[in-house]
């Protein structure tokens, strides 16, 4: 998938391991600050305990077994113990993230899912992200902890998401679309390659991510165009970066994902 995020660019990919070494957090929250460099990924790993990952500025793209995930300011993912994944930092950013103890699963779930972050969840991160290594877990502050977990658990998921492919006649599609989301093949072009009529690959679409090809294009590209948003790119460099024919037919497709034009939605960022 590195070949692939990178194929647009002469720019290489730097690779680290997880720099989090510890085997136990020895609280039921532990706080994660640090600055993620430009073009850094982080390669698969997983933890005993559950993490929600999030960036307050900048946008990250976290490869789970369920699918992709394409995480902005406005999001949180919530990844559960034991799952494995590998992050990609395009633009770098400020990585605020909390690890929270595995008790709490039955609470947060089992399964990785993007979260809203609202102003106060938000606070609340920022806040614990503040915090030394060795707080003291006094009354007061477990009761903070809980009035967290009980946020989390009330978050709305957010639909920047895309289930992982099951059937390999779309790898080659899916693959090619990460790297090239501008690429104008039609889906009958796409069979000629793959060896399959268009109407078994849309209906394999559908069965894979319960939307047709266009659809599903249309989301890949409009959550591109949240990661190029983020890096201060142009809308009309990111117009024809995706391969749309105007930046107005750009900010109609985005709206029609999204609800809001790009510009207001960078003012909601």
């Amino acid at each position: 998938m590195t070949e692939n995020l990178s194929k647009q660019t002469n720019q290489s990919w730097q690779h680290v391991k997880s720099r989090f070494k510890r085997t136990s957090l020895g609280r039921p929250v532990f706080p994660r600050a640090s600055t993620m460099p430009e073009w850094e990924h982080v390669e698969e790993h997983s933890h005993a305990w559950g993490q929600l990952t999030y960036i307050n500025n900048g946008v990250m793209t976290i490869f789970t077994p369920q699918g992709t995930f394409v995480i902005p300011p406005q999001q949180a993912l919530w990844i559960p113990p034991n799952v494995a994944h590998e992050t990609y930092c395009r633009y770098g950013g400020h990585f605020r993230s909390v690890y929270i103890d595995q008790k709490y699963e039955s609470l947060l779930g089992s399964t990785a899912k993007s979260l809203v972050v609202s102003d106060l969840l938000k606070a609340m991160i920022l806040e614990i992200c503040t915090w030394p290594e060795d707080y003291p877990l006094d009354d007061k502050t477990q009761r903070f902890i809980d009035v967290f977990v009980d946020r989390l658990e009330v978050a709305p998921t957010s639909d920047f998401f895309i289930p992982s492919a099951q059937d390999p006649r779309l790898h080659p599609i899916v693959s090619e679309l990460y790297a090239n989301p501008g690429s104008a093949l039609t889906l009958e072009q796409w069979g000629q390659q793959v060896g399959a009529s268009s109407r078994t690959l849309n209906r394999l679409f559908h069965k894979n991510f319960a939307m047709g090809f266009s659809q599903w294009k249309q989301k890949l590209r409009a959550l591109r165009a949240v990661e190029m948003l983020n890096a201060g790119q142009s809308q009309q460099i990111i117009a024809q970066q995706l391969g749309f024919e105007s930046s107005s037919a750009f900010n109609s497709a985005f709206k029609k994902v999204f609800g809001v034009p790009p510009k207001q939605y960078c003012k909601l960022s």
